[in-house]
């Protein structure tokens, strides 16, 4: 994949699909494995992982704190919020 590199402060100037980019129930349940995982990580050791996100102008992907989430989306610092249902893939490193 070929997914452009953004800041947490230029999420503001993507549109995320309306769509789930996941289409099976397995996946939609890892990445909502991997999200609980990132938002503990965030909140316990202030942990960053790589989201992988579907914009009407392609993927990117944004290296951030997830500090909270609920099943329709995820909060990041300084109140950004993204929707799930634009989550590819959650990258822990």
């Amino acid at each position: 994949m070929n997914a452009k590199h953004v800041t947490k402060e230029e999420l503001k100037n993507y549109h995320f699909v309306h769509h789930d980019v996941l289409t099976t129930r397995e996946e939609k349940s890892e990445r909502d494995f991997h999200l609980n995982e990132a938002t503990r990580l965030g909140n316990d050791y202030k942990a960053k992982v790589q989201l992988v996100l579907e914009t009407t102008d392609g993927a990117i992907v944004v290296e951030t704190t997830v500090w909270a989430h609920t099943d329709n989306h995820v909060e990041l610092k300084a109140g950004v919020d993204i929707p799930v249902q634009a989550i590819r893939e959650v990258i822990f490193y």
